[in-house]
């Protein structure tokens, strides 16, 4: 008979809660508790869970350990705490994981390496944290990603050549950075991305001629950059193309 477990929460007044999750369970939401730590060793019975989020907490610390036996886990959210690092090592354990979000944390550091056995992950988000450089490299093996967001992060340079694999990917987010430069080539095969935003970096020149093969292209935001002109293709078209208004667009045959 399976029996009901009970994970031991901290709050910011210093005080303890109990809460109870039935063995069983395939979600379990600590979403916005006022959780300054929790022990999830409990958890890792939990061989049915399927969606976890502990966000809106002010966690610093917490510990994955215990979901590696959480094979069927597909949502891991920890977005907007106060996370100053974690380690992703367990999640090479959990074949099943589709969507991870660190969003709205303070991390300095984040190794992606064990998400190379993420074959199933769709969404990735680490915007709003205070990267100076994030490897990307492990997500060559995703294939599956359609959503990346890596925005609002003080990155100096990103390397986009990992992404040429991930011939699913719909929407790119790399707004609010310290990049000066990028190069897109890496993306020009990719035939289902959608959307693309580039907005508030330092980018001195743009050249947009790598997605001349994007197709479905419908959105890109280069706004607030200080680059004063865009190359693109000759007969380059898209619906969504945000830019300032004195910027020059200069068509090139090919």
């Amino acid at each position: 008979m399976l029996t009901d477990v009970t994970l031991t929460c901290q709050l910011t007044d210093g005080s303890f809660i109990h809460k109870s999750v039935s063995n069983d369970s395939t979600s379990i939401s600590l979403r916005k508790m006022d959780i300054t730590s929790v022990n999830l060793t409990p958890l890792s019975s939990l061989s049915r869970l399927e969606h976890f989020s502990v966000s809106y907490n002010p966690l610093k610390i917490l510990d994955l350990q215990p979901l590696s036996n959480c094979k069927n886990l597909k949502v891991l959210r920890m977005t907007g705490c106060a996370l100053k690092s974690i380690n992703l090592d367990t999640l090479h354990k959990l074949n099943h994981l589709e969507q991870l979000s660190v969003s709205f944390n303070n991390l300095t550091k984040l190794d992606l390496s064990p998400l190379s056995s993420c074959a199933k992950l769709e969404l990735l988000t680490i915007n709003r944290n205070k990267l100076e450089n994030i490897d990307l490299s492990p997500l060559a093996s995703c294939s599956n990603l359609k959503t990346l967001n890596i925005g609002q992060n003080p990155l100096k340079s990103v390397d986009l050549t990992p992404l040429s694999s991930c011939e699913n990917l719909f929407s790119l987010v790399l707004n609010k950075t310290m990049i000066q430069s990028i190069d897109l080539s890496p993306l020009e095969t990719l035939g289902n991305i959608q959307g693309l935003d580039l907005s508030e970096n330092l980018l001195k020149m743009i050249n947009l001629r790598p997605l001349r093969n994007c197709n479905e292209m419908y959105e890109i935001n280069l706004d607030d950059n200080p680059s004063r002109s865009i190359v693109v293709r000759k007969g380059f078209s898209c619906p969504g193309l945000k830019i300032s208004p004195d910027v020059k667009i200069i068509e090139v045959d090919e």
